[in-house]
């Protein structure tokens, strides 16, 4: 009986340990890239703002579009991750997220892409930005393994 039961306990060990692996495996095969946004609106104007196109399947943790009032985020609190399999060299993955004005959901758009790619540098991967201005992106990040989640990047939008 008690040999069983210790066959039992080992088996259910081994199992355990390759899906850990199997796991570890699935996630090194995907990039991360943390993110926020934030309405930097000037003060003057003061407008909020509103994402108005729809979400990515490979971005979450966004909430339900919201009227974003001047110095505050989207979401409010945390971050959002984009989040899709690595690409082969010479090639990208993106998405788009485009930001209105509250107010109407059409004025002062920005459209905020985020694009992983990957090349021959020693980090091949190759995290970019671009918006329309007057909105602001950071700069350009590299990665060895595709994983941008050492910060949350912030995307300004303004009117």
């Amino acid at each position: 009986m008690n040999r069983s039961i210790k066959a039992l306990a080992l088996a259910a060990f081994a199992l355990a340990a390759a899906f850990g692996a199997t796991t570890a495996q699935a996630s090194a095969t995907n990039f991360n890239v943390n993110f926020k946004f934030k309405n930097m609106d000037p003060l003057a104007t003061s407008y909020s703002m509103i994402r108005t196109s729809t979400l990515p399947a490979t971005v979450t943790g966004l909430p339900a579009a919201w009227s974003v009032p001047r110095l505050s985020f989207d979401p409010s609190s945390g971050n959002a991750v984009y989040s899709d399999t690595l690409p082969a060299a010479g090639f990208y993955k993106q998405v788009s997220i485009d930001y209105s004005n509250a107010s109407d959901g059409i004025s002062n758009k920005c459209t905020f892409t985020i694009q992983v790619s990957k090349d021959s540098n020693v980090k091949p991967y190759l995290l970019h930005f671009t918006t329309s201005a007057p909105c602001i992106v950071p700069g350009d990040v590299r990665s060895s393994d595709g994983q941008f989640t050492s910060t949350a990047y912030e995307l300004d939008w303004s009117s």
